[in-house]
């Protein structure tokens, strides 16, 4: 993945459209990586498979449940793990 600073992408930004159609392009923002810019069709593909995913734990926690192998966490807790797990994907 190639990657650019901020300042090259604000002056360049019809190219960085341009280089973002062909694959995706880090930004860093003083030295650290700060966001990627992509293509839409690689966004949707993207967020289909996190959605897929998430979608497959949800369907896990109910079966467990279905089969009484519950825990002591909340479903707040689990939830919160859960999205947690996701928002690092």
């Amino acid at each position: 993945m190639e990657t650019i600073t901020a300042n090259t992408a604000k002056q360049n930004f019809g190219e960085l459209i341009d280089r973002a159609l062909q694959k995706p392009v880090s930004i860093t923002k003083h030295g650290r990586p700060s966001v990627v810019v992509t293509s839409d069709t690689e966004y949707r593909e993207l967020m289909e498979l996190k959605y897929a995913h998430l979608k497959a734990e949800v369907e896990l926690g109910f079966s467990e449940i279905d089969q009484g192998q519950t825990s002591e966490r909340t479903v707040e807790e689990i939830a919160a793990q859960v999205l947690a797990k996701h928002k690092a994907i």
